[in-house]
């Protein structure tokens, strides 16, 4: 499709970059779903602003340019991130599928954030610890939180993989917890540790039977299964209770600790990756922190001759 006259020409093309990112790039539906948002919203205020309809071979470097500009106006730097990301995929299908002759991706630069200029935050070994023993697992309520965090801590799970496990999932003889395809569309087997699995069938046994029974995470009061959102709130209420303050709390700041744990014990970035569940090694390093005693060990002092 080279012009697009109608809303109907606008979808056709949506439908055909989805499909792009969906069979081709591999990308999750949620990922999809959102990088087609974005690029709905540049196709239609290019459409507005063209009375004859909008030309894609006529598209410019530019004009991708200029709409996140005017974007920043009122949207965050992560935002803006997205968005460029998005407008930078469809650049590359628009050149794939020859519907432009020109490499538009090349015109937006990376946009630079504060969650991504510094290294990624995590808790020591020790302030775990702390956030673990906090936890009050008397009741129904601090089982259940206790479990959740021990399997975002100990297997890096993501916030939505904890919310959707389910009783099935878990090969309790074979210590073994099955994950369906995720974000990174991997589905994986994680070895079960023995304090998640002893934490998960504690909450088990004492916990009502709930509206959802194959849900292993649900509301104590209601029995509906926990969305992710929920997830991360357990998380957040737990480091406030502890007195942990950290710039990003949230589900994925156990996932981030994780990984960085491993990396400084010296495990491989593509086993952490496989942990994980991510594609790219290039992911996998932004998780990773830099262990700073072992920069120290290894770095030397300035040679004397180039000193003054």
């Amino acid at each position: 499709m080279k012009t697009i006259a109608s809303l109907s020409d606008q979808e056709k093309l949506l439908e055909a970059f989805r499909a792009h990112l969906l069979r081709t790039q591999g990308l999750a539906p949620r990922t999809c779903a959102a990088r087609v948002f974005y690029v709905r919203g540049f196709l239609e205020r290019r459409r507005r602003s063209k009375r004859q309809g909008l030309i894609l071979q006529e598209l410019a470097p530019e004009d991708l340019l200029n709409y996140v500009l005017e974007r920043s106006a009122q949207d965050s730097p992560c935002r803006l991130q997205v968005l460029a990301s998005a407008l930078r995929s469809f650049a590359r299908f628009l050149q794939l599928s020859r519907s432009s002759p020109r490499a538009l991706a090349a015109a937006l630069p990376r946009i630079a954030s504060r969650g991504r200029s510094s290294l990624p935050d995590y808790l020591a070994p020790e302030r775990l610890e702390v956030l673990l023993g906090s936890i009050d697992t008397s009741t129904v309520c601090g089982q259940r939180n206790y479990a959740i965090i021990l399997c975002l801590a100990r297997l890096g799970l993501r916030a939505a993989e904890v919310a959707a496990l389910t009783l099935e999932q878990i090969q309790w003889r074979a210590s073994v917890i099955s994950l369906g395809a995720g974000k990174g569309r991997r589905e994986r087997q994680l070895p079960l540790p023995q304090d998640v699995g002893r934490a998960i069938a504690d909450y088990l046994r004492q916990r009502k039977s709930p509206g959802n029974a194959r849900r292993v995470f649900c509301a104590v009061d209601t029995g509906k299964g926990l969305c992710s959102a929920a997830i991360s709130q357990v998380v957040r209420r737990a480091l406030q209770r502890a007195g942990i303050q950290t710039p990003r709390p949230g589900a994925h700041l156990l996932r981030r600790t994780l990984a960085s744990h491993l990396v400084q014990r010296g495990v491989s970035l593509k086993a952490v990756a496989d942990l994980l569940g991510h594609r790219c090694l290039d992911t996998t390093r932004l998780y990773a922190n830099v262990d700073h005693a072992m920069l120290r060990e290894v770095s030397r002092p300035w040679p004397k001759e180039f000193t003054r």
